[in-house]
This record gives C-alpha cells, structure tokens and sequence, in this order.
C-alpha cells in the first residue's frame, strides 16, 4: 500500500468476504450478499478504508447512495477522505473511522 493514501476512504465494488463492527452494517452486508448471490441485483458497492482489508464501513447498491450516506456529493468525495485520512493518522489508526449515523426523524 501506498503511504500517501493509507487509511484513505475509498468506494469499490462488493466482493463477498468483506465483515463490519457494527449491528446495521453487519445486516446490510448480508441482505447484499444474498441479492448478489440470487442474481436480484447486478452490483453492490462498499465504503471501506485503507489499511482495513475488507472492513465495510457503509454498504448501499449505488455509489451514488453511498455518497448520500457521507452526506457529500462525488466532487466533495474526494477532499473529505483526504481529511479523513490525515485527521485518523493525528488520532488512533489501528481504529477504523466510523461513518457517522444519520439522524433519524
């Protein structure tokens, strides 16, 4: 891995071996296996981090979603996990970032 983009957020692709901490995630995860796996849907991507192999941080079946779910738009993307990335290397970064929850209404 690169030095200048460890612990960097990323988007990709779902691969099928990816795990996550916390409860809705884990749930997400499974729910988008499944659907792969039953051909329902085509893709499913994944907000992982850098130096966290196959740690899912969000999960959504557009990347566009995902981006809703940072609450940033693909120009803001970028620069956000640019900030992201040198605020976790100041912090701990044997923790993986933690998107934050959307406040429900």
């Amino acid at each position: 891995m690169l030095k200048h983009t460890k612990y960097r957020p990323y988007i990709r692709r779902l691969q099928g071996n990816e795990t996550a901490h916390d409860l809705e995630t884990n749930i997400q995860l499974s729910f988008y296996k499944k659907l792969l796996k039953t051909k329902d849907i085509k893709k499913a991507y994944v907000l992982t981090q850098r130096g966290f192999p196959n740690h899912a941080l969000a999960v959504s079946c557009t990347k566009e979603n995902l981006y809703k779910i940072t609450s940033l738009t693909n120009k803001e993307f970028k620069p956000w996990s640019i900030t992201t990335q040198k605020n976790i290397k100041e912090a701990d970064p044997l923790q993986p970032f933690q998107v934050p929850k959307q406040p429900t209404p």
